[in-house]
């Protein structure tokens, strides 16, 4: 008899439960970030039912607009993924910019410089953007797993060296003739394939929900995603547990940047046909946002980007059909991750008060005994 044949076996009802409970916190941010959206719209003198209806009209209503706002979810995917798959496992690669930009950079230079058949050429430039991912990932990940030194500062730091870094080789060294600084436009045979003239939605749409879905099988049904997890929740525990810490937090910030590089590759041989400088409107910071919706679930990954595309998509033509300025949605997104982020504060909060009350009990019962 297996140890597990032991325990208590959850029923129907309460996985479903469980369930409803993970999304209360992600809805009531949602919801709490409309009302305040909504309040700042009146102040604009605005009607902000119009204004909402505007964005889902703009983001859903009608095959070209839902094609656009899949086409701005496609890089929230990997970076969202790249980025939930880190926290979940207890490291904070917030540096999935810098890592998308870089992967991007090895995507573009490969794709332009071989020419090869189809079959080589697409997988190659898919492989070398993994690897600039990984390579722009290795430092911090190496300075956290061995030396105990900060990841977030070094992620933080490293970000902007990949934008300027990046610009400086597509404006001097590997530049395309012409004004604009980019590389050479990528052969043929290396293009991810477009599903519709209407937008640049293409192929790396199915990569990333195929990603989504395989990290989910791999967190529930493997033992390394179990290691994922256990490392997170108690890295001490995990140790005298027979798991090798230090090799996991190293594989785990790997693939992570690695995933965040495929996300450059997907703008450069998908969107763009070239590298470009400053490409990115920052889709490794909204990564961080997705992930925090999604309570870093691949499956719950899937529906933030959708939410966090829709409100992109729909605040372009925002834009276009009124005066408000489309970073108007990106308020709701601030909006949203500072919720999130109370939701962990309050707890910690609650405790250091619940505390800070027992103490000073403690301390009159002592007074009064004297």
């Amino acid at each position: 008899m297996q140890p597990t044949d032991n325990l208590p076996k959850r029923s129907t009802g309460e996985v479903i439960l469980s369930g409803l409970r993970l999304l209360v916190v992600p809805l009531v941010a949602v919801l709490i970030s409309m009302v305040i959206g909504g309040i700042i719209v009146l102040f604009l003198g605005e009607n902000p039912f119009e204004v909402y209806a505007m964005i889902f009209e703009g983001s859903v209503v009608g095959l070209p607009n839902f094609l656009v706002t899949l086409q701005f979810m496609t890089p929230l995917l990997f970076t969202g993924l790249a980025i939930g798959f880190s926290f979940r496992s207890g490291l904070v690669n917030i540096g999935a910019e810098g890592q998308l930009i870089v992967g991007a950079l090895f995507a573009g230079i490969a794709g332009y410089a071989f020419d090869m058949p189809a079959y080589i050429h697409l997988p190659v430039c898919i492989i070398a953007a993994i690897i600039g991912g990984m390579l722009w990932g290795l430092l911090p990940a190496l300075l956290r797993v061995y030396f105990n030194v900060n990841e977030l500062v070094v992620c933080l730091m490293m970000n902007p060296i990949a934008l300027l870094l990046t610009g400086w080789i597509a404006a001097r060294v590997l530049k395309a003739p012409g004004p604009t600084n980019k590389l050479p436009d990528i052969m043929p045979s290396a293009e991810l394939a477009n599903f519709s003239i209407y937008s640049q939605f293409n192929v790396g749409f199915v990569i990333a929900i195929a990603l989504c879905l395989v990290f989910r099988y791999i967190y529930t049904r493997t033992k390394p995603g179990f290691e994922f997890k256990m490392i997170g929740m108690n890295p001490r525990f995990a140790h005298y547990g027979g798991i090798r810490v230090r090799r996991q937090a190293l594989t785990v910030f790997l693939v992570s940047s690695g995933i965040a590089g495929l996300g450059g590759a997907e703008q450069v041989l998908g969107q763009y046909r070239a590298f470009y400088e400053n490409f990115s409107p920052g889709y490794g910071f909204d990564g961080i946002a997705v992930a925090m919706l999604a309570n870093n679930n691949p499956i719950g990954i899937i529906f933030a980007a959708f939410l966090f595309g829709a409100l992109n998509s729909g605040g372009v033509v925002l834009q276009m059909m009124t005066g408000l300025s489309k970073h108007l949605v990106q308020v709701l997104q601030f909006i949203i991750v500072l919720i999130l982020a109370a939701n962990f504060t309050w707890p910690q909060i609650g405790h250091w008060l619940t505390r800070n009350k027992a103490t000073k009990t403690a301390d009159r019962q002592s007074s009064a005994e004297e």
